[in-house]
């Protein structure tokens, strides 16, 4: 539902009409109890002059100034009291304006009070409606700020996580590194050549929020180069890509600490080659991509789902997506899978079930 427009313009507008409507009541009361079309114009037009210059009067008094309860209501009596003033002004004028009519002269003496009662009600309405629409532009323009304010918050703190993952990484990519210049200088160079490359890549892809899963999938195989590198044939990665999924998008740096979760709990308490596997899933406009690896549930020292990566993860989910069911791990079969969801907003999506 659209939502009005709580500016100038919108005031000016209505009040613009509400003096236009005053305008033709008064013009053709006059022209329907008799006076000619020079009277009834004249005492109309002056009129409707008058409340312009009011109105004019108030926007500028109450431009930079919303009083508060208390003040409404003394804003209110105040101006109602001195709008008493105006038909008193308007009658000086009219008087002036047409002298050789005693007829008029004594009809405006005789509903002086009621024209004084309907001038306080019609210039505290106009007040009131000036007053209700800077309230609602200042309520309109706070809301606005809170909502940068807030958004700037979140990218402030996807930006935190994003910096956390790169020296966590690399505490461990330089640590093999260094185990590696002693004994295999050449794959140390290699290491280094390789976590060049991924770093590379990371700057590349700035502070985009979504990019294409293509591209994750790219930065992922050079995050695996690296770590094949560390742990050789013992570990072997599958990335199994549905068909559909080639316009699918994916917040940047997702999937590296979901990886480097199953590497740390696959491979780290063991001396076997450990097959991970990477699935992704296209359906109903969601983009599951889920990571399994295997593990000993016997082991004690395991705390699967516990480390920074999956609660930084889960994090950014959050605030870009704002909801908490889009990462999910589970236990099935000494195999420990952890499904990461991706609206897709504007992504064709198919079912292949």
């Amino acid at each position: 539902m659209p939502s009005i427009p709580f500016n100038n313009r919108s005031l000016l507008l209505l009040c613009s009409v509400f003096i236009y409507l005053i305008w033709q009541i008064n013009f053709f009361a006059l022209l329907s109890n008799g006076y000619n079309f020079s009277i009834s114009a004249t005492e109309s037009l002056l009129n409707a002059l008058l409340l312009v210059f009011i109105t004019v009067t108030l926007k500028r008094i109450f431009k930079f100034y919303t009083p508060n309860a208390t003040g409404f209501w003394i804003a209110i009596t105040l101006t109602a009291g001195l709008s008493s003033l105006l038909p008193v002004a308007a009658k000086l004028l009219l008087e002036s304006m047409i002298p050789d009519n005693p007829a008029y002269i004594s009809m405006l003496n005789a509903t002086m009070q009621i024209r004084i009662g309907f001038s306080m009600i019609t210039v505290s309405s106009i007040l009131v409606l000036i007053l209700l629409f800077n309230m609602l532009q200042k309520a309109s323009a706070e809301k606005k700020q809170r909502n940068e304010i807030q958004q700037l918050a979140t990218e402030a703190e996807l930006f935190k996580l994003r910096q956390q993952l790169q020296p966590h990484f690399l505490f461990n990519s330089l640590n093999s590194i260094n185990a590696l210049i002693g004994t295999r200088p050449q794959e140390a160079r290699h290491m280094t050549e390789q976590l060049a490359s991924f770093l590379r890549g990371t700057i590349h892809q700035k502070e985009d929020k979504l990019i294409e899963l293509s591209n994750e999938i790219d930065q992922i195989n050079r995050y695996l180069q690296i770590e094949k590198l560390r742990f050789g044939h013992r570990l072997q990665v599958f990335i199994h890509r549905d068909e559909n999924d080639a316009r699918a998008i994916i917040p940047p740096l997702l999937l590296q600490p979901l990886v480097e979760n199953a590497i740390k709990f696959g491979l780290y308490e063991t001396t076997d080659a450990v097959e991970i596997e990477i699935t992704t899933r296209l359906r109903e406009k969601h983009l599951y991509i889920t990571v399994s690896n295997p593990f000993d549930p016997e082991t004690p020292a395991r705390k699967t789902g516990t480390g920074f990566g999956l609660s930084s993860v889960q994090r950014r989910l959050y605030l870009l997506f704002g909801r908490t069911d889009l990462l999910q791990v589970k236990q099935e079969n000494n195999l420990f899978i952890t499904t990461v969801i991706i609206p897709q907003l504007y992504a064709e999506s198919t079912d292949n079930r």
